[in-house]
């Protein structure tokens, strides 16, 4: 078992110092060739040379790793990008990890078109301001929703300018409808998490209104976004981004919320092999079940459990995971990271139901030494097919 509470105080120049075992693996690991290699390790259905790493360096590591200013990268086009392209230049330099130009609005855009105000901090993440602070406002917002133009609301309007500007300047032409936020979280930023948990219990009513009404809109958008993009019609599959499903119990979960997502499911992902991907950063295990009902056959959640449990509530899945993003890669050594990995392969690896990559998102401040320990570890433990 991996003592995940173990620092070492070696590395207050943190994570410098690198353990004899984890620096044997290093030797002689070309960082390029690994890259070249995962790609050709991405589809779990061919025969491909070892267990695929998945590594995604979002704005919030971008923004604290290089000192910005998270408001003005989330909000101004030239500045994201400049930025982006800046450390894509010293990733490439450590990892070999090249960082594109792209559209970054955080985890708000989808919510955005309720109406809610963006708001932009400093040294966060943009978010929701609640569009319903009273139950009996949600009719009004329902009705209003089924009148509005998707392509003239929220950040809609500027997501698509920047998707012009960046195939103008980039030549990079992004396409936007393989998957979106859950129901649970919408909710959540549509009238507050608070709020949301609470007027399940006391207003349920207006809560199934709203939750009807996601369904709906969620069609309308996913739809409309795919037609304007050119979203390829041959990229089967959609997923579902939702990390505050995991604080309902599995009876408001299943009477809520369940038949909405499954039904989205059911209309973006309608065939046996399509994927279906779930992720969520909290607690899960509660609802693996219910995931299983729904058909989910690829998930990203729960950093507190490990991937055998997952896979003995979801026996055909495959887990993205199951690195714990804060305890593992952002406060423990390398040699912790290289032995959670070793794990994760032993437990799911060989069936080729592992995609190795952090339950959750990689949180700021995670430094390059465990980064590449991730990549060292693959290229020591992965080969296993």
């Amino acid at each position: 078992m991996i003592n995940f509470s173990k620092r070492d105080e070696r590395i207050g120049v943190k994570h410098i110092v690198l353990f004899q075992g984890v620096a044997r693996m290093w030797q002689g690991v070309d960082l390029r060739r690994f890259w070249e290699v995962n790609e050709a390790c991405r589809d779990l259905g061919q025969d491909i040379p070892r267990v695929p790493l998945d590594m995604q360096l979002d704005g919030d590591w971008i923004c604290d790793y290089l000192k910005l200013d998270n408001a003005r990268y989330y909000s101004d086009y030239r500045y994201q990008q400049e930025n982006r392209l800046r450390c894509s230049e010293i990733t490439k330099r450590e990892l070999a990890y090249e960082i594109l130009p792209s559209v970054d609005f955080g985890v708000v855009m989808d919510a955005s078109i309720y109406g809610g105000t963006v708001n932009y901090t400093l040294n966060a993440t943009p978010t929701l301001q609640p569009v319903v602070d009273h139950p009996c406002q949600i009719d009004s917002l329902v009705e209003h929703m089924a009148t509005i133009d998707i392509l003239e609301v929220g950040l809609i309007p500027q997501y698509l300018q920047w998707r012009q500007n960046i195939e103008r300047d980039y030549g990079i032409k992004l396409t936007y409808g393989g998957g979106m936020k859950g129901c649970a979280t919408m909710l959540g930023q549509i009238c507050g998490i608070t709020n949301f948990l609470t007027w399940l219990l006391t207003d349920p009513g207006q809560i199934r209104k709203l939750v009807d009404c996601w369904l709906e809109m969620s069609k309308k958008y996913i739809r409309t976004l795919r037609d304007i993009t050119d979203y390829p019609s041959d990229r089967p599959g959609f997923a579902l981004f939702s990390d505050v499903a995991g604080m309902l119990s599995p009876e408001l979960y299943r009477d809520f919320l369940m038949p909405a997502e499954r039904e989205l499911y059911d209309l973006f992902a309608p065939y046996p092999d399509d994927k279906r991907f779930y992720h969520a950063d909290y607690h899960m295990l509660h609802h693996l079940d219910a995931l299983g009902e729904m058909g989910v056959n690829e998930v990203n959640i729960d950093p507190y459990i490990e991937a055998s449990q997952i896979l003995e509530r979801l026996p055909k899945a495959v887990v993205y995971g199951q690195i714990p993003p804060t305890v593992v890669l952002l406060r423990g050594t390398p040699e912790d990271v290289a032995d959670c990995i070793k794990r994760d392969i032993q437990q799911a690896g060989h069936t080729k139901q592992l995609v190795v990559c952090t339950a959750g998102s990689i949180n700021p401040g995670t430094p390059f030494g465990n980064l590449r320990a991730m990549c060292y570890a693959v290229e020591a433990y992965g080969y296993v097919y």
